[in-house]
């Protein structure tokens, strides 16, 4: 994460984490944790680039961090999670969750 971000950022990205986790459970969840004010990385790179910073936590423990364009589609099967929460409020007007039969 810290090659990615500044301190103030994952410090956003933090809080805003635990606080996705605190409302939807920890076990299966994606976050978009914050939106960047531009894209960082360029496209076509080795590494992930996008504005947005997207945090897959699993079993309680964050196990990855990457960032996506806001342009490109924010679902399940991308985040293979049970929930996706926009703790930003600007990509999903709703928490994505997995249905049960």
């Amino acid at each position: 994460m810290k090659e990615r971000l500044d301190s103030y950022e994952i410090k956003i990205v933090l809080e805003r984490t635990i606080e996705a986790c605190r409302k939807y459970g920890s076990d299966s969840i994606g976050v978009i944790a914050h939106r960047l004010d531009s894209q960082r990385n360029s496209e076509w790179s080795n590494t992930s680039n996008g504005n947005c910073v997207l945090v897959i936590v699993r079993d309680g423990q964050i196990k990855t961090v990457y960032l996506r364009r806001s342009s490109q589609t924010f679902d399940l099967e991308l985040t293979r999670t049970r929930v996706l929460v926009d703790m930003t409020k600007t990509i999903l007007r709703n928490p994505i969750t997995q249905k049960t039969v």
